[in-house]
């Protein structure tokens, strides 16, 4: 569920192997909450409520009117690289829509934050929801197959820190980087900040920057990126980006609210509606244990019903 997963051709015998290899690594390690078992596949109903829909508020009260479901989470096993031990051993899901738009609660035990990845060491907490029509092949659960496009609502702990403290550029990873002589800079105090600190001219120089990957890109609206797939290592953005979200951390648990429209914005998003049942997954990053790409946790593939 990033962009940085590689492509990778599966046979359906090497498919069906990746599926025992998770189920034999789903035991959990501890519970997030409570004295019972979390469910083997999520089995969720998304309460109607008065709009607005809490899109950036992981603490709102309207959180209690939906009933919280708790996941197990597996190892992912079908797509290198493989991550065969999970990162938490359950998420808490919560989901309400309003009509217009639909949020989604996620919450995951995580010792410790890590929202930077400047570094190459450097990994960012994040987790994401996949959407696929119901009922979906088994194989859609792998990110969507060619005839079954997903959708994938993707929130990251780096983008989020670009927003609350300003874009994370070098000088956060090395606060004693040095800056000789830029001739695109000329006069900029040091050190340049992004993107004010580089006038249009300057910018064709972050080449990531100017064709518009959205890896680059040093201003962002919302910490929420939505996301299309039609297989492994097929995960690009969505034309519309319209989705909004937000995470806290606290006492060593993430808690992230995550929201779209419910009208697809374009391309294949898929479209959900009031009374509509939809297949549903869900993926954690821990970047405490180097999580990237296709190396996340993940639960099976289960029911997401909307209340009319």
């Amino acid at each position: 569920m990033s962009q940085q997963e590689r492509p990778t051709r599966l046979t359906r015998r090497q498919a069906l192997a990746g599926l025992g290899a998770a189920a034999a690594v789903a035991a959990p390690r501890r519970v997030l909450a409570g004295p019972r078992a979390p469910m083997e596949e999520p089995d969720l109903r998304a309460v109607r409520v008065p709009p607005p829909v809490p899109a950036t508020d992981p603490d709102s009260p309207v959180w209690a009117r939906a009933r919280p479901i708790e996941v197990a989470v597996i190892g992912q096993a079908m797509v290198l690289p493989w991550k065969m031990k999970p990162s938490v051993s359950a998420l808490r899901a919560r989901a309400v829509h309003d009509g217009r738009q639909i949020a989604f609660l996620l919450e995951w035990n995580d010792p410790r934050p890590e929202t930077l990845s400047i570094k190459t060491d450097q990994f960012k907490d994040g987790c994401a929801v996949l959407l696929a029509p119901h009922p979906a092949p088994p194989l859609a659960w792998m990110m969507g197959t060619s005839e079954v496009a997903v959708t994938l609502v993707h929130w990251r702990a780096d983008w989020q820190r670009d927003i609350d403290a300003g874009f994370q550029d070098l000088e956060v990873a090395f606060p004693n980087v040095a800056f000789d002589f830029y001739p695109p800079l000329v006069g900029v105090k040091h050190p340049p900040r992004l993107p004010a600190a580089y006038p249009p001219a300057a910018r064709k120089w972050l080449p990531g920057w100017h064709v518009g990957n959205p890896l680059s890109q040093p201003a962002r609206r919302s910490p929420v990126e939505k996301l299309r797939a039609t297989g492994p290592g097929t995960v690009e953005q969505l034309p519309t980006q319209d989705a909004l979200g937000r995470g806290r951390w606290r006492d060593g648990t993430w808690k992230v609210a995550l929201a779209r429209n419910l009208k697809a914005g374009g391309g294949t998003e898929v479209a959900l509606a009031p009374g509509g049942t939809y297949a549903v997954a869900f993926a954690v990053w821990a970047g405490g244990e180097r999580d990237v790409g296709a190396r996340k946790s993940v639960t099976r593939m289960g029911r997401l019903r909307l209340q009319r």
